[in-house]
């Protein structure tokens, strides 16, 4: 056997926003129980999803949705800053408890991280942009670009509210903050390696749909550039989410 595997999703129980937050901190807790009969056999959590793919305790075939209702398996939150911000936290969790690898969601459709050419089957119910990206995309985007790198401890003295996520790779340092809920937060950041100056990139109410319909572009702004002196205090939007990055002055 070359490793472990097992899915997770968050709603079991329960399905509001709230509870969701709660299970972040859990899915650490998961992989180092899994790691009690394990033993030195590699971790995966592959895939995780926001909804059960499929009920476990089914006797029979699950039945079709009703017209015009949303399949149980989709959440519309897939594709909301919301999805983003849990997923950033899903991934610092998981990455701190020495997960050895994590999946996450499909490619395309109201389950991925970007919308299908011809957009979803149920708009009205799916309020997605047709062949856009959704803002959880953009999370991905910005922890693969620190492949080979690792994971920096951080601590959050509000979990429930704001998320942070470290990440180190050679000469190159990132963090990222994630506002969980839907009120203002003001955050304040303490970290040595941020000083002088960072680039500061916003993904929020503001930006979002630029950020989904032009994924590339906004990718291409490294975000603007500010002194800051130490610790960073940094306000975030409901449900936003932002990315420090070390910089040279002008």
């Amino acid at each position: 056997m070359d490793l472990v595997s097992y899915s997770m999703n968050p709603q079991i129980h329960a399905y509001d926003n709230a509870t969701l937050v709660e299970t972040l901190e859990a899915q650490a807790g998961t992989i180092e129980s899994a790691r009690q009969f394990s033993g030195h056999l590699p971790l995966s959590a592959s895939p995780v999803t926001l909804r059960p793919r499929f009920n476990p305790n089914a006797t029979g075939p699950e039945p079709e949705p009703r017209p015009g209702e949303l399949p149980p398996q989709v959440d519309v939150r897939q594709m909301s800053l919301f999805g983003a911000g849990w997923t950033l936290g899903s991934i610092k969790h998981l990455a701190a408890s020495g997960t050895y690898s994590v999946t996450y969601y499909e490619t395309t459709g109201w389950r991925g991280v970007m919308e299908a050419e011809d957009g979803p089957s149920l708009p009205k119910k799916f309020h997605s942009i047709a062949g856009a990206v959704f803002p959880l995309y953009h999370v991905l985007a910005d922890v693969g670009e620190f492949a080979g790198g690792h994971s920096v401890s951080t601590t959050s003295s509000a979990p429930l509210n704001v998320e942070a996520m470290a990440l180190k790779k050679g000469d190159r340092f990132r963090v990222l903050l994630a506002n969980l809920g839907p009120k203002l937060q003001y955050v304040r950041v303490r970290n040595s390696k941020l000083g002088g100056y960072v680039r500061v990139k916003r993904l929020d109410e503001f930006s979002g749909e630029e950020a989904m319909r032009y994924p590339e572009s906004f990718r291409d702004n490294p975000g603007l550039l500010q002194q800051i002196s130490n610790p960073i205090e940094i306000a975030l939007l409901p449900y936003a989410i932002v990315r420090l990055d070390p910089a040279k002055g002008p």
